[in-house]
């Protein structure tokens, strides 16, 4: 009899080790996980900035009347949409390629600015802002940040 308690004991005692095992390895690999989300995160957080920098280095060149240099912005929107592809959402992709088509087709078309004003309320969706109450217009008062202007682009991208 006292073969079979110390089979027992035996028995709970490596049940015990392999589950203690188990749930090291479980954690290890959960840590693991949250670490790729992080890094994955912060360059998703990159990707998204670069563009924003874009749209706002176009239109500060604009408001200053001041020439862009189309060749270094064409290598900021090509290497902008490498990491939109690896890190962004594929709605936020599918919208900038919609944004590139439409000016590529229609370069003097200001309504490009509204697929772009789409593209930046995605993006903050997608950053965490799920719920957003920001509009078209708040995003375009912020842009011109002039009433008239305001009124105007309304009329256009309506």
């Amino acid at each position: 009899m006292n073969y079979d308690i110390s089979l027992n004991a035996i028995l709970i005692s490596l049940l015990t080790i392999a589950s203690g095992v188990l749930g090291l390895l479980l954690k290890r690999q959960t840590e693991r996980l949250k670490i790729v989300e992080q890094q994955l995160s912060q360059d998703k957080y990159k990707s998204y900035s670069e563009l924003v920098k874009i749209f706002y280095d176009i239109l500060k060149d604009t408001k200053l009347k001041k020439e862009t240099d189309n060749n270094e912005l064409m290598i900021r929107i090509i290497d902008s949409k490498k990491d939109l592809f690896i890190y962004g959402s594929d709605e936020i992709f599918k919208k900038f390629t919609e944004w590139l088509t439409f000016t590529n087709k229609y370069p003097n078309d200001v309504k490009h600015m509204k697929l772009f004003l789409d593209v930046l309320i995605l993006i903050r969706k997608d950053m965490g802002n799920k719920k957003t109450k920001l509009t078209y217009n708040d995003l375009l008062l912020s842009l011109t940040q002039n009433e008239d202007d305001l009124i105007y682009f309304k009329d256009i991208l309506a």
